[in-house]
């Protein structure tokens, strides 16, 4: 009798989290329900609402494919760069005299927003930026370097991880500083160096929260707009902004919609990839 009225008291606690979890599942599958029914030519804003697969033949071409590439490609640079630069500068900042206060200038990046930081970057390592003029005049280089809007995303990949680092580091800064320092010293008085103490302790102890951390800096930049937009190469370029043109410019929502869709596919299916091989890198340590 008592077991069925705890039953009865847990079945009833799930209505607390609907104000929460149900207002946005319920956007997230009406905006989802939408996009999918889209792409199939329902719902169609701009002609006549009818089901039909000519909207993802059409969508499937050299174009898109160059564009996910490098919306994968600056995804996964900019998250390895994050992390191995926010990873020692946690280790390094809890070692510091007045840590709290260095780690909260650290986050002011978080505080400005994408397109003013991706402006204010700009202006540092444009052609006639302030970069380029120390670099000539140094005569390190002949000519000032053509980092915006180049080819290989440079300037947007600065930008992203200046932006990202922070949100980074707050995680692994948590990370670092919940290591037990019994158990360091333990391992110190049993004979471990520096190296080994870091290696075998700190390293499998820290390593879920930069797996973590990796993939959410990848879904914020596989899925930017805005420092792209003016920072990054004007061909290719993010799905992101793929997306915006074939919407906005060429008023074709059902093939926004189907862009939108192989957006989550291939965010899902990379993050479900990563979690897998991630679970087997930490059965392994």
């Amino acid at each position: 009798m008592k077991t069925a009225r705890k039953k009865r008291k847990f079945e009833w606690g799930y209505l607390l989290l609907l104000p929460g979890l149900g207002y946005i599942l319920f956007f997230l599958a009406g905006a989802t329900g939408m996009m999918i029914a889209q792409s199939f030519g329902l719902f169609n804003y701009t002609a006549e609402s009818r089901f039909s697969l000519e909207y993802w033949r059409g969508i499937l071409n050299e174009t898109f494919v160059d564009d996910l590439l490098y919306s994968l490609k600056i995804a996964v640079c900019a998250s390895l760069l994050c992390i191995c630069i926010a990873y020692p500068l946690a280790l390094i900042i809890k070692k510091l005299p007045g840590e709290r206060t260095i780690l909260s200038l650290v986050k002011i990046p978080m505080f400005i927003p994408a397109l003013v930081a991706s402006l204010l970057i700009l202006n540092i390592i444009d052609y006639h930026g302030i970069l380029n003029i120390i670099l000539v005049r140094l005569q390190i280089i002949e000519e000032p370097l053509r980092l915006r809007n180049d080819s290989w995303g440079v300037a947007a990949l600065l930008i992203q991880a200046w932006k990202n680092i922070p949100f980074m580091l707050i995680i692994m800064y948590s990370a670092v500083e919940a290591v037990r320092r019994d158990v360091i010293d333990a391992a110190r008085n049993l004979g471990a160096g520096r190296l080994a103490v870091f290696t075998q302790i700190i390293v499998p102890l820290t390593l879920p929260s930069a797996l973590v951390s990796v993939i959410l800096v990848f879904i914020r930049v596989f899925n930017d707009y805005v420092i792209s937009k003016t920072a990054g190469p004007l061909y290719p370029n993010t799905i992101s902004n793929l997306m915006h043109v074939t919407a906005y410019l060429y008023n074709d929502w059902p093939s926004a919609a189907c862009i939108g869709c192989l957006m989550v596919i291939t965010a899902v299916s990379f993050v479900s990839a990563y979690t897998y091989l991630s679970k087997k890198l930490m059965q392994n340590l």
